[in-house]
């Protein structure tokens, strides 16, 4: 065998060797016990937002109350004492990340709840925009566009209205239901960014809460969708799927049914429950192999899974013939959407569609149809993480790959619980897994995992295990007479 050749060969099995190998056990699950040592518990990560490489919570260590902290693992640390004067401290929440900063509401003990944010070091109010005296703004519903962060908050002379901040200054974008008292609120809620505007539901005081949208400068309701004065059509649920913003409405005629809007036509997509005063009340909108997946009632089959692409609206398939099946938390991964839902055998488990076959991918609670009642779910890598109780474990951390294989883990600990009362009971940060969890011997704190499988992004891998293999075939196909260039971002080097 020629000299180069046998060169290329040993290299090259020097590079197989060289990749990083994909574990397939279940990664081991670290309790972390360090903001309020003991028994009592921290109540760590039940409300959370990420700045970087970082996790940010609110926590009570026990001495100082409910202030913001951090975490990546490694390191868990205090980021601020908002409110250093009360023991209940300031309830950190409604964390959201805008630019390089994190934002959210809290109480330092004399403006009331107001907007706050962090850069990571300390953390400053960024207005007080109910100035009356602790009065409180509450901002909430935190959404992007351009240059501007909106939410919705209650300035003590308006009542609750749509606001927004570049991160010096916040400023009222239209005071929507201007009838002149405080409580004459247009409670705008359910903001999403869509079509270079955010699209939001608010009552002006005259058409009931509807559908209305903002650039900035100009502020209109879209559609008046039910017009019977001062009831409003309560759209919610919203989500874009192709060049629409999908949502849940009631015209007043046919109740709670699947609704979509260009922002210059706003039609219903389907009258799923045609049988008055019935409605199917979608929702769960999720996009899946060209389709909008959600769940609805059509007042025959009960609540099922249902899906449409734009025309119409089809049932995917009748989980629980003997009544409904409740489907929820739908997650894509590989070829499937997965999600959670009842049939009249096994009870509440993890199930799977591909748009033509519908399965019960697990019965992880065999005990008849009690249900594993599973719910969290969190891709990572080869696989999507969620909690789940098989009937001697009440909250366990499970996960599924994309062949539908099941395992679980669990930490140390007596009676140990993953889960929490809270919108993200798992949280990822690269490639670790994070949960609130309780056990006897710490009370509500949290663990975290590595999951093997998951990829650094292309634009990071020069600093990742994957360098060396890639400079290792790099220098195999010189020798075999080949160039190869590697990329890094945009650029070829």
């Amino acid at each position: 065998m020629p000299a180069k050749r046998s060169l290329t060969l040993a290299l090259a099995l020097l590079l197989v060797a060289a990749i990083p190998a994909r574990a397939t056990s279940f990664p081991t699950i670290t309790v972390v016990d360090s903001i309020n040592p003991g028994t009592l518990g921290s109540l760590a990560l039940w409300t959370s937002g990420r700045l970087g490489n970082y996790i940010y919570f609110m926590a009570d260590d026990g001495t100082t109350g409910y202030e913001l902290w951090r975490t990546n693992g490694t390191s868990t640390t205090q980021v601020a004492d908002i409110n250093p004067t009360a023991l209940s401290g300031s309830y950190p929440g409604n964390f959201f990340t805008f630019g390089d900063a994190l934002y959210f509401s809290a109480d330092d003990g004399t403006h009331g709840y107001e907007l706050w944010r962090t850069t990571g070091s300390g953390a400053a109010m960024v207005q007080d925009l109910n100035s009356n005296g602790a009065g409180n703004s509450n901002p909430y519903g935190f959404t992007v566009l351009g240059d501007h962060l909106y939410f919705s908050a209650n300035d003590g002379v308006h009542g609750t209205e749509l606001w927004r901040t570049d991160g010096t200054t916040a400023t009222l974008v239209q005071d929507i239901n201007p009838n002149g008292a405080m409580t004459d609120s247009s409670d705008p809620n359910f903001l999403i960014a869509y079509g270079g505007f955010i699209y939001f539901q608010a009552d002006d005081g005259v058409t009931g809460h509807e559908l209305w949208r903002t650039d900035g400068s100009t502020t209109a309701r879209v559609a008046d969708i039910n017009p019977t004065a001062g009831v409003g059509s309560n759209p919610n649920n919203f989500a874009q799927f192709g060049d629409d913003l999908y949502f849940n409405a009631n015209d007043g005629t046919t109740g709670a049914e699947l609704w979509r809007t260009n922002g210059s036509t706003t039609t219903r997509v389907a009258d799923i429950n045609p049988t008055p005063p019935n409605e199917s009340n979608p929702y769960g909108f999720t996009e899946f192999g060209g389709y909008l997946y959600f769940s609805a009632d059509d007042g025959t089959s009960g609540r099922e899974l249902w899906r449409t692409n734009g025309t119409g609206a089809s049932r995917v398939s009748d989980i629980n013939s003997a009544g409904d099946s409740y489907p929820t938390g739908f997650t894509a991964l590989g070829g499937y959407l997965y999600f959670a839902a009842t049939d009249n055998t096994t009870g509440n488990e993890l199930w799977r569609t591909n748009g033509s076959s519908t399965t019960r991918v697990a019965d992880i609670n065999v005990n008849g149809t009690d249900g594993s009642y599973p719910y969290g779910f969190t891709v990572l890598g080869d696989y999507i993480y969620f909690n789940a109780g098989d009937g001697g474990t009440i909250g366990k951390l499970w996960r599924v790959n994309a062949a539908g294989v099941v395992d679980s883990g669990a930490p140390v600990g007596t009676n140990a619980f993953f889960g929490c009362m809270c919108d993200h009971p798992l949280l990822t940060l690269n490639a670790r897994l994070f949960a609130p969890l309780a056990t006897d011997e710490t009370g509500w704190e949290f663990a975290w995992l590595e999951e093997p499988s998951w990829v650094m992004p292309s634009t990071d891998r020069e600093t990742t295990a994957w360098m060396t293999p890639l400079v290792l075939l790099a220098a195999t196909l010189a020798a075999a007479g080949v160039g190869l260039k590697l990329q890094r971002g945009s650029r070829v080097e």
